[in-house]
């Protein structure tokens, strides 16, 4: 198994590149995504925060928090699995923010 560090200008564009990692409920019509398949284990987290808000005392807001809003996941798979994912979302970051434990 290999570690993928993924990043999307927004879900819809990686769902759309990786369409077999999104399911439906034929029921109500919501879309989800696919957490765990044969040879893969999917994280979506979305967006990162990069550096935390500060608060005072009293619980009031010094200085907001700094927000990475592009989409983020990560999947643990098989290189067999690794191939399907388009290599223009994989990065290689020096100190992932989330990780698999």
């Amino acid at each position: 198994m290999i570690d993928l560090y993924l990043r999307a200008g927004n879900a819809g564009g990686f769902a759309t590149a990786c369409p077999w990692l999104r399911g439906e409920d034929p029921a109500t019509g919501e879309r989800f995504w696919i957490v765990a398949g044969e040879g893969f284990a999917f994280d979506p987290i979305g967006d990162l925060v990069l550096v935390d808000a500060t608060f005072d005392d009293e619980g009031n807001e010094l200085t907001p928090a700094v927000i990475d809003d592009r989409f983020h996941a990560n999947m643990r798979c098989t290189v067999e699995v690794a191939a399907l994912v388009p290599s223009h979302f994989m990065v290689w970051p020096a100190a992932p923010r989330r990780v698999w434990a």
